[in-house]
């Protein structure tokens, strides 16, 4: 049993497994002098999506993955376990089926495919179970004439585009934006204050500072 899970074929699961144990330490060791990691981690990178599975890029993603709705070191847990269980599981179906394991260029695809899976539905399940701390949570209204920078492609009215917001307590907000009146573009990397919004798109005017 060893031999299988520390063979060269799952050399990345057994990687990604060793990582959640030494996390488990390391949270361990942080609650014995009364810090936490996943609060921590929270607080240095608090993430709010305004999700719609239409939308594309880090919004439509993080939402599909549930990243916005569990704490970062939760599901940084559940993707390598998750990553960790679909690789061993492939290759050892492999090798009671054709009695040899998977090649990496084969098992890592499956791997990260079943991943992904795991993040959306597990992820949606342990999301009811463990609710993201909302102490500072704010209604996405209340982003209303707030300073955002363009961070994806380039928007034109009838064509929003992603851009980073943060609110009065610096969570990260990734909503849509497009100009307020037609010809204006807004480039990645503009900064836009927000005006109004219609369903999950912003209109928005460019900054000057």
């Amino acid at each position: 049993m060893v031999e299988f899970l520390f063979t060269q074929a799952n050399l990345p699961f057994s990687i990604s497994l060793s990582f959640v144990l030494l996390l488990g330490v390391f949270e361990a060791l942080s609650l014995v002098i009364g810090y936490s990691l996943i609060g921590a981690l929270d607080d240095w990178a608090p993430i709010d999506v305004d999700y719609d599975i239409s939308t594309s890029g880090f919004t439509g993603v993080s939402g599909w993955l549930c990243l916005n709705r569990l704490p970062l070191l939760i599901w940084f847990v559940l993707v390598l376990v998750s990553f960790s269980i679909a690789g061993y599981t492939s290759n050892f179906l492999s090798l009671l089926l054709t009695e040899q394991m998977l090649p990496q260029v084969i098992s890592l695809p499956i791997a990260l495919l079943l991943t992904a899976i795991s993040c959306r539905y597990l992820g949606a399940s342990l999301a009811k179970i463990l609710p993201k701390n909302e102490s500072s949570a704010v209604s996405i209204d209340t982003l209303l004439g707030s300073v955002g920078t363009v961070t994806l492609g380039c928007a034109i009215k009838g064509k929003p585009s992603e851009a980073l917001v943060r609110d009065q307590y610096q969570q990260r907000h990734y909503v849509l934006v497009e100009p307020e009146a037609v010809g204006v573009e807004f480039q990645t990397g503009t900064q836009v204050v927000l005006l109004k919004r219609e369903g999950t798109v912003w209109s928005a005017a460019k900054f000057d500072s």
